[in-house]
């Protein structure tokens, strides 16, 4: 207690010793402190006001943050900045922003010019000028008041403008609206810096800069727990908003997130209605800890690209395939696709086989005739018909016959017989070569683009240095804009009229069924028919077999089989099965026998305008008795499927319905009594994991909130760097040509006058010397 009372006693004294040599050495105003005791400054907040206020001795202040605001008023109106000296229990210095004088670092060495360019310093400049001007404060009459003890407004540097004070730190000050609207621009993906353009007008009152920091302290607070653990908080949050979000997190051996996996309960709907051919690309890796970004994606109603899940992968092994592909699959209920276009990734294709046998794996076209410039470079790039013969080909081929013989005379015309590159490919011409698959549905589609879209309508709103959570949530932006892309796409399709150019039936009722897009891809092959010939080569009753023929190109003749009866009909050109339209060799032989519908089983659903309807999500079902809801979604889906069977089949006859109705309402009955009697609940699947790894899903118990997940390492995947390699965290991995490009374009920094590295002729010390 002694020392405590000499502290204070000494405090006071000092305080009062350094107020009176200040008045006495600068010509200050002084006024009685009684005129100024428990009268409170206004706001500070109010510059008008307070800045035409000279500081007094005596004033008296409900606490610290209102001195500062008070005399940072001030100098911005009088052209100068403030900042803290010193800050003690009971006095603080406020004092101008040129007081003192700049030390120099001891390492710094003027006679030495260091070569390695992680030692260079940066240049820069000082305020610092020896100014005095000074404002001293000290505990008032209450516990939280300070009052002005001493004040100094003498300044040795010219003052500034107050166009030019705004551009002190002290006086650069972002608006609530301001921070809102860099906020709000960061979540869209937009340049944070362009704030400073709308708010300032002309005045600088924050810069682009201040705009950028605000952003970057905005993630960092968020990321206060953890990259991968805020992903995993903002997982269950997710979950508590709509219990049918679905996501699963593999650890490694040390806890740290390796692959994630992560679909809303939209794609999970609109997967049963057009999951039956999808892309898979893994080649896109712009985030923090370059990890392949890995979605799937299919073909909507409207033929747009539409996504039925995602995940970001810590390598592109066989394993986390395998991992991703069955998380995936339980996410969507068991249900397999039809077809599968991938890249030529010998992992992927090793997963795919295991985890989906039955479905129709093909390679993206794309990338295999993109290596045809670099593998045959002698020949692809020369003035020769070598290009326009391989095109016709492997796309032109009007059977399997017909591509063996044209590919064997491509070989022998320009002795590729010892490539072996070609022979390789030949090997696996069935998983690329288009008409091997045309008999199988792919929704139309040869390569992985759809996939490549996606991410490059992703890639404005990410970048090298995004974080996973920031990657999460920007991905759901991204997906919002895509589907409001479809819901306009359904005004357009739903409430326009498409415009008919050929005066047939058959176009006027495929308006009426299909979506825009579809209908311009049906009226294309139409517009097509009067190009077309029929001969009729057999008839067995009611079926016939022509051959439709291309009057302006003999390559373009298939043979149509049609039974008028039943109107089913098949092309050797297979459109219909690849693509689910009907091709214009079958509509010449409609359009000749006075057909005037399409046919029912020629509609895919899938293709019609009101085919996304069910996809928008009811809200999710409240969960009080803390079962699975995610079972129960999925046994919701299963049930409605098998329930629309039973309509369609209902509405065939007479005798079917009375049967349907009559089962179904003994079913109804047996279930119910089964309901009151047994408590039928919800199982918890086991996680099956990899060896060494832990998953966690969804279908955790209520301890899961409790673990802690590390964040992932950087990615190490085909043609990156090994480890003991420096890689850079806010790095962004480069091609083989890029870095070889930027090692012989970007020359490093020489002195032409010491030839020494790490700095030019101007700033050469040596070059001083000698003057």
């Amino acid at each position: 207690m002694l020392c405590r009372y000499l502290y204070n006693k000494m405090t006071d004294a000092i305080s009062e010793n350094y107020a009176t040599q200040e008045l006495e050495a600068n010509d200050v105003m002084f006024m009685d402190t009684t005129t100024f005791v428990n009268k409170s400054i206004p706001d500070a907040s109010n510059d008008d006001e307070d800045s035409n206020i000279k500081p007094c001795i005596g004033m008296e202040f409900e606490c610290i943050e209102k001195v500062k605001e008070f005399y940072n008023s001030f100098a911005k109106k009088n052209g100068f900045g403030v900042r803290v000296r010193s800050s003690k229990p009971k006095i603080t210095v406020l004092v101008c922003c040129n007081e003192g004088q700049r030390k120099e670092k001891s390492c710094a060495n003027e006679e030495t010019v260091d070569n390695n360019a992680t030692q260079m310093k940066r240049k820069c400049s000082t305020l610092r000028s020896g100014c005095q001007a000074s404002l001293v404060v000290s505990r008032g009459t209450t516990e939280s008041s300070w009052i002005i003890r001493s004040f100094n407004n003498v300044h040795n540097h010219v003052l500034l403008s107050p166009k030019s004070v705004s551009h002190m730190r002290c006086h650069k000050k972002m608006s609530v609206a301001a921070k809102n609207l860099v906020e709000k621009f960061s979540e869209e993906g937009l340049p944070t810096g362009k704030v400073a353009a709308i708010f300032n007008n002309g005045d600088s009152s924050f810069s682009n800069r201040d705009c950028w920091n605000h952003s970057r302290n905005l993630r960092t607070k968020n990321l206060d727990v953890g990259d991968a653990q805020a992903v995993f908080l903002y997982c269950k949050r997710k979950q508590l908003e709509d219990p049918n979000f679905f996501y699963s997190i593999q650890l490694d051996d040390d806890s740290r997130m390796a692959n994630f996996f992560w679909v809303d309960a939209r794609s999970r709907v609109a997967y049963q209605q057009f999951g039956d051919s999808i892309t898979f690309d893994t080649t896109y890796k712009t985030n923090k800890y370059s990890m392949p970004f890995a979605p799937f994606t299919g073909v909507n109603n409207h033929y747009q690209s539409i996504l039925f899940g995602c995940a970001l992968i810590q390598d592109e092994s066989e394993i986390s395939f395998i991992w991703l592909f069955e998380k995936w699959l339980e996410a969507m209920g068991g249900k397999k696709p039809i077809s599968i276009i991938t890249d030529q990734d010998i992992a992927m294709g090793a997963a795919i086989k295991k985890v989906f046998p039955d479905t129709r794996h093909r390679l993206c076209l794309w990338h295999i005739r993109s290596k045809f410039p670099i593998k045959l470079a002698h020949i692809y790039h020369k003035k020769s018909v070598f290009k326009r013969d391989l095109k016709r080909c492997i796309r032109d081929s009007s059977s399997i016959q017909n591509f063996e013989t044209e590919w064997q005379g491509l070989i022998d015309e320009y002795k590729l017989t010892d490539n072996g590159w070609l022979r390789d490919l030949y090997n696996i011409r069935e998983s690329w070569i288009p008409i091997y698959n045309i008999s199988t549905f792919f929704a139309g589609m040869n390569t992985t683009q759809r996939s490549e879209s996606i991410n490059a309508f992703f890639n404005s709103f990410v970048n090298a240095r995004t974080t996973l959570q920031e990657f999460v949530m920007k991905f759901e932006k991204a997906n919002e804009s895509r589907l409001s892309a479809e819901r306009k796409e359904d005004y357009e399709s739903r409430h326009k009229f498409c415009i008919l150019s050929t005066g047939s039936k058959l176009e006027e009722h495929a308006a009426f069924v299909y979506t825009r897009n579809i209908f311009g891809k049906f009226q294309d092959e139409l517009r097509e028919i009067n190009k077309f010939t029929k001969q009729k080569i057999r008839r067995d009753g009611s079926r016939y077999v022509y051959q439709v023929s291309n009057c302006y190109d003999v390559r373009d003749a298939f043979t149509v089989d049609v039974d008028l009866d039943s109107k089913i009909a098949n092309c050797t050109c297979q459109l219909y099965e690849f693509m689910g339209i009907l091709c214009k060799h079958i509509l010449v032989i409609f359009q000749a026998k006075g057909v005037v519908q399409i046919p029912d089983h020629f509609i895919l659903q899938r293709w019609t305008k009101y085919a996304n309807r069910g996809i928008e999500v009811c809200p999710a079902e409240n969960n009080f008795d803390g079962q699975s809801t995610t079972t129960k979604f999925l046994r919701r889906m299963h049930a409605q499927q098998q329930a629309s069977v039973l309509v369609d089949l209902a509405e065939e006859s007479e005798e079917l319905y009375k049967f349907i109705i009559l089962e179904l309402g003994n079913t109804c009955k047996s279930a119910i009594a089964m309901k009151t009697n047994v408590h039928l609940g919800d199982e918890i699947p086991v996680l099956q994991s990899n060896v060494n790894h832990t998953d966690i899903s969804e279908q955790v118990n209520n301890e899961a909130p409790q673990l802690t997940i590390g964040d992932p390492h950087i990615s190490q995947t085909k043609g990156r760097k090994k480890e003991g390699e420096k890689v850079s965290q806010n790095c962004r991995f480069k091609s083989g040509l890029e870095v070889s490009f930027n090692k012989s374009s970007v020359k490093r920094k020489t002195c032409q006058l010491c030839g020494e590295l790490g700095h030019y002729r101007t700033t050469c010390k040596k070059k001083k010397l000698c003057d």
